[in-house]
C-alpha cells in the first residue's frame, strides 16, 4: 500500500466527512424555507435517539466482531445469558433468568427464562447457546475473541484443533431450559465476560441457509435476515451512512424499553461530529475534539462528558516484521516517547500517560511502571542493534485507524518525537476501518496504532500477549510469559494473581511486544434530553435505561 512519503501523514485518503452529509442533507431538505425541527428536537418527541458511534461496522456478526463502536450496535440488538448494567458492574439476568455456581466455582448452571424468544417469535433454547460457543471455537471460523472463551474446560484444546469432539468442551444443554459450563479453574470474571458479544447467541438456521455456520458474517446479518434476540431489531443498515434498529415487542423485558428506535451513525471525523451536535442532529456522540474540552467545560457543562475509562491506547509491533524481530529496536522506539508530552500536546484531559498496559486500578491492580522515558538509551539500544542514528534502518510504515482528530495528532507527535530522539523517519498511513481490522488479523504491518477497551479484570488486558492468542496481534510468544499468565488463572486468591500480573507486565516491559502509550479518557457530548444515561469505565449501555424528554 502507497504513502505520500517517509515522513509525512497520507492525507489523500478518503474524506471521513462524508459520513455525516446523510445527516446534513436531510437537515437541509427537512427545513426548506422556514425552521423546521432537528433531528434531535423531534427524536425527543418520538423516542428516535440520533447517536454517534464512530466506525462504520465491518459486519454484524457477533462472533467475528473485534471493535467496541460495533459492540455498542450489537448490544441494542442481542443479548447474552447475562447483561451488564450501565453503572459498568452490576451483573444482570439477560436471557437466563437466574444461575446456580458450585462450591468449588468450576460449574455454573444457567436457568433460561421462558419468555426468551427470537425476533422471529421463535423459543430461545440452551441448545441454541450451545451451538453459538462452540461456533466462537471453531477453528475455522477464526474468532478474535475466542480467548474469551479459554476458561471453559477443553476450550482452547478444541480452538487449537488439538481435540474435534465438541463433548470435550465443558459445554452441556440437558435440556432446553438450561445450560451448564464447567470451567478448567475458578474464573471470578466470568459473568463479565458472559456480557461480551462473542457470547451472544446467533440463528443458526440463518447461517446454515446462507454459507454455513463457519462464514464470517454475511446476508444473514443484513436488515430483513438477520433475527437477533435483543431489545431492538434491525431495521436498516445504509453503509457510511446510517444503522437504523427500532425496538423489539419480543424482546422478554419489552415493557421497559422507551426508545423506539435509535439511528447508529458512523462519525470518524470528531470536529465534523461536534458540529452535528451543536447543529441538532445527535443526541450523543462518540468523541469530542480535546480543543473543545475547555469550551465545553465553560459554556455548556451539562453536555460535556470525560470518563476515565478501561481503554489502554498501545503501539503493536509486529515481531515478525523487520525491524521490530530485534527487542532492542523494540525498546528504543518505546525510550524514545515522552509519554507525559504526548499527552499534553495531543490529548489534554483525554488522556493520561500509560507505563504499564493495565490501568491502574482494574480490578484492585496497581501496576509498576515497566516503560519510561529515555530517549539517550533509546539512541544506545538502536545503534547497538545495527543502526547507529536511524541510519540503514529499513522503511517503517505506522498504521493508524482513520486520519482524523486524536488518532492522527498523537501519530504526528510520535512521529516527530522517533525524529528527534532516534533520527528515524517513519511513514505514517492511516487507512480506513475496515482495511485497519484486515491488517491486524492478517499481521500486515509493522507497528500501528492499537487500543483495548477491557473487562474489569487485568487478565483481559495481558491476554493479548499470551502466545497463540486470537487477539495476539503482535504475534509475540514467550514462555515465561505464558506461565505466568497460567499461574494468574491458578492463583486461588488476589495476592497470587497480583504477582502474575506483575510478573507479566515485567516481560512485556523488556521485550516491548505492546507498548503503552496512554490511558483513555473519554471525552464526549449527551444531550440533556438523554435521560437514564450513567458514564461508567467500561463503556457500556443498558438500552432499556435509556429515554428522551423535550
Amino acid at each position: 500500500m502507497g504513502f505520500a512519503s517517509r515522513n509525512s501523514p497520507r492525507r489523500d485518503s478518503p474524506p471521513v466527512q462524508r459520513r455525516l452529509l446523510p445527516i446534513l442533507a436531510w437537515t437541509i431538505a427537512a427545513s426548506g424555507c422556514g425552521r423546521h425541527a432537528t433531528p434531535v428536537e423531534t427524536g425527543s418527541r418520538t423516542q428516535v435517539l440520533h447517536f454517534g458511534n464512530k466506525d462504520e461496522p465491518a459486519d454484524l456478526d457477533p462472533h467475528i466482531n473485534n471493535a467496541d463502536s460495533t459492540g455498542t450496535i450489537l448490544s441494542a440488538l442481542f443479548q447474552g445469558l447475562v447483561a451488564i448494567s450501565s453503572d459498568g458492574s452490576t451483573v444482570l439476568p439477560g436471557m437466563a433468568e437466574q444461575w446456580d455456581v458450585s462450591r468449588d466455582g468450576l460449574t455454573y448452571t444457567f436457568h433460561l427464562r421462558k419468555a426468551a424468544r427470537w425476533s422471529n417469535g421463535e423459543p430461545l433454547s440452551a441448545p441454541d447457546f450451545l451451538d453459538s460457543f462452540l461456533r466462537i471455537l471453531d477453528p475455522k471460523l477464526g474468532c478474535e475473541a475466542a480467548g474469551y472463551a479459554f476458561p471453559i474446560r477443553g476450550a482452547r484444546e478444541f480452538l487449537e484443533g488439538r481435540s474435534t469432539d465438541p463433548a470435550s468442551v465443558g459445554l452441556c444443554a440437558p435440556d432446553s431450559r438450561t445450560l451448564v459450563i464447567q470451567l478448567e479453574h475458578p474464573a471470578p470474571y466470568l459473568l463479565g465476560l458472559l456480557s461480551n458479544f462473542p457470547f451472544y447467541p446467533v440463528y443458526m438456521p440463518s447461517l446454515d441457509a446462507n454459507g454455513g455456520r463457519r462464514q464470517r458474517g454475511g446476508p444473514w446479518t443484513r436488515p430483513g435476515a438477520l433475527v437477533s434476540n435483543g431489545p431492538f431489531i434491525l431495521d436498516e443498515w445504509r453503509p457510511n451512512a446510517y444503522v437504523r434498529v427500532r425496538r423489539n415487542p419480543g424482546f422478554w423485558d419489552a415493557d421497559r424499553v422507551r426508545l423506539r428506535e435509535i439511528w447508529f451513525y458512523p462519525t470518524d471525523d470528531e470536529n465534523a461530529e461536534e458540529r452535528a451536535f451543536r447543529a441538532g442532529q445527535l443526541h450523543v456522540t462518540a468523541r469530542l475534539p480535546q480543543t473543545k474540552v475547555s469550551v465545553y467545560e465553560a459554556e455548556h457543562p451539562r453536555e460535556l462528558h470525560v470518563v476515565p475509562i478501561l481503554r489502554t491506547n498501545f503501539l503493536t509491533f509486529n515481531v515478525s516484521r523487520t525491524p521490530f524481530r530485534d527487542a532492542r529496536v523494540r525498546r528504543a522506539f518505546s525510550l524514545a516517547i515522552d509519554r507525559q508530552r504526548l499527552v499534553r500536546a495531543a490529548l489534554g484531559k483525554l488522556g493520561t500517560p500509560a507505563y504499564a498496559m493495565v490501568r491502574p486500578g482494574t480490578g484492585g491492580f496497581v501496576p509498576a511502571t515497566g516503560f519510561r522515558f529515555d530517549a539517550a538509551e533509546g539512541r544506545r539500544l538502536l545503534a547497538e542493534a545495527g543502526y547507529p542514528g536511524g541510519a540503514r534502518l529499513p522503511a517503517v510504515e505506522f498504521t493508524l485507524n482513520g486520519n482524523t482528530g486524536s488518532t492522527l495528532a498523537v501519530a504526528e507527535v510520535l512521529e516527530r518525537m522517533w525524529a528527534q530522539n532516534l533520527g528515524v523517519r517513519v511513514a505514517v498511513l492511516p487507512v480506513e476501518f475496515k482495511v485497519y481490522l484486515s491488517t491486524l488479523r492478517e499481521k500486515q504491518f509493522q507497528v500501528l496504532l492499537d487500543g483495548w477497551v477491557s473487562i474489569p479484570d487485568p487478565r483481559d488486558m495481558l491476554e493479548v500477549g499470551v502466545t497463540g492468542d486470537p487477539n495476539n496481534d503482535s504475534g509475540a510468544s514467550d514462555r515465561a510469559y505464558d506461565a505466568a499468565f497460567a499461574a494468574s488463572d491458578r492463583a486461588s486468591g488476589a495476592a497470587g494473581r497480583g504477582e502474575a500480573f506483575d510478573a507479566m507486565e515485567a516481560i512485556n516491559a523488556r521485550e516491548a511486544f505492546y507498548v503503552p502509550l496512554y490511558y483513555t479518557n473519554r471525552g464526549f457530548l449527551v444531550d440533556p434530553g438523554v435521560r437514564g444515561w450513567r458514564d461508567n469505565a467500561i463503556v457500556r449501555i443498558d438500552w432499556r435505561e435509556l429515554y428522551l424528554v423535550h
